[in-house]
């Protein structure tokens, strides 16, 4: 149970922010957040894929981190940032001196007046181009917090992909065993050679050396999942299975409407905006309105492009289901066959081999399925690139 920890976590955050109930219940939020059931799910050792997003909200280290500066911004806007520029600028304006021509280090002085003049102009620019406030920072932290959201779910579907993958590669190890003891058997009788058994042998090196790396991925995998969610390394964690991909849910996309929904709902576009809003200088302002026209263009084609690796994904998980339905016929007329004596054990295998072929590329294409969506619901949900 990660009760005890959580909770001194929230009290951490308390003590250190002085509030009890953070703004926008941010990192470490009030019991009545959520329900007496809901936070007994969160504070569990059990991982299922629709808590990540209140996971990340209320235990990652980066969003906690993030609130605690927010806090520290509260009371500054663009103004008090400006003018902290324009005081500094204006200080250094005040003190240069520029040198009488017949000075001896005319030369150097001018040089110097020079560079400070440079540096306030500089300071002065900046001043200009201050345009962030509270609200374009509070939108970049939240896109921070949505990208640790997406990579979560991206993490957690990883880890089943790997996990599931397992499977074929304890396969390869068998087929690769029978296939040397075939050779061995060849080489006793005549029919092989030294060097063909020692390649089949290599083969189990080689397939046993992809299991072993694959189980040390997924717990590369699973220890990165649970500390971006709030749990110590190495914690024993019982990670819940993925979703079924929602194909009717794909099949009703109007991907028009989508594109309008990115465009109120992407944090870089809506910070862009507000800077745009905020801009004091001429050429701040033509810079910005540029920005804002391009990076609008950019959502709308991001969001068209992974539609159309959704609908691409789709269409492969439904072959992969049509061949596996196709082996899964064939496996039943020919355990018919068999049983009647008109196919032989070595052609049933076969079909079994396929059939399991079929089966492994359906969980492989549903992965690939469940990750294109978790791409374009983020497109669409404020994280379309906007370049």
């Amino acid at each position: 149970m990660r009760y005890g920890r959580r909770g001194a976590v929230a009290l951490m955050l308390a003590a250190l922010t002085g509030v009890m109930a953070p703004f926008s219940a941010w990192a470490g939020s009030p019991e009545f957040a959520y329900s007496a059931e809901k936070w007994a799910t969160l504070r569990d050792d059990n991982l299922d894929y629709d808590e990540i997003a209140d996971l990340i909200h209320e235990y990652n280290n980066t969003v906690q981190q993030n609130y605690l500066t927010y806090m520290d911004e509260l009371d500054e806007d663009r103004d008090d940032t400006a003018q902290e520029y324009y005081d500094a600028a204006n200080d250094i304006y005040n003190n240069i001196t520029w040198p009488d021509s017949d000075d001896s280090n005319y030369g150097s002085g001018v040089a110097s007046a020079l560079q400070s003049e440079q540096q306030a102009d500089e300071l002065m620019k900046q001043g200009d181009e201050a345009v962030d406030d509270t609200e374009t920072k509070k939108l970049g932290y939240d896109k921070t917090e949505a990208e640790l959201v997406k990579q979560a779910q991206e993490l957690m579907i990883t880890y089943w992909s790997q996990y599931y993958s397992l499977e074929s590669l304890e396969d390869s190890i068998e087929q690769a065993q029978i296939s040397y003891q075939t050779e061995q058997n060849k080489l006793a009788a005549g029919t092989s050679t030294q060097s063909a058994v020692l390649t089949a042998k290599n083969a189990i090196s080689t397939a046993e050396a992809s299991l072993l790396s694959t189980q040390s991925s997924i717990e590369t995998t699973k220890d990165s999942l649970l500390l971006m969610l709030g749990w110590t390394y190495g914690a024993d964690v019982a990670i819940g299975e993925l979703p079924e991909p929602d194909l009717e849910a794909i099949n009703a996309i109007d991907v028009t409407a989508d594109i309008e929904t990115a465009l109120t709902t992407n944090y870089t576009y809506l910070q862009t905006t507000k800077q745009l809003a905020n801009a004091r200088s001429t050429t701040v302002k033509e810079k910005l309105t540029q920005t804002v026209k391009n990076q609008k263009e950019a959502i709308s084609t991001d969001v068209k492009d992974k539609y159309e690796s959704l609908i691409l994904a789709l269409s492969n998980y439904e072959q992969a289901q049509l061949a596996l339905q196709l082996a899964d016929t064939a496996v039943n007329t020919a355990a018919v066959q068999l049983a009647a004596g008109t196919i032989t054990q070595k052609s049933y295998n076969e079909k079994l081999s396929n059939q399991l072929s079929a089966q492994s590329t359906v969980t492989s294409r549903k992965f690939s399925l469940l990750t294109a969506m978790v791409e374009y619901d983020w497109a669409v949900n404020g994280l379309a690139s906007t370049s």
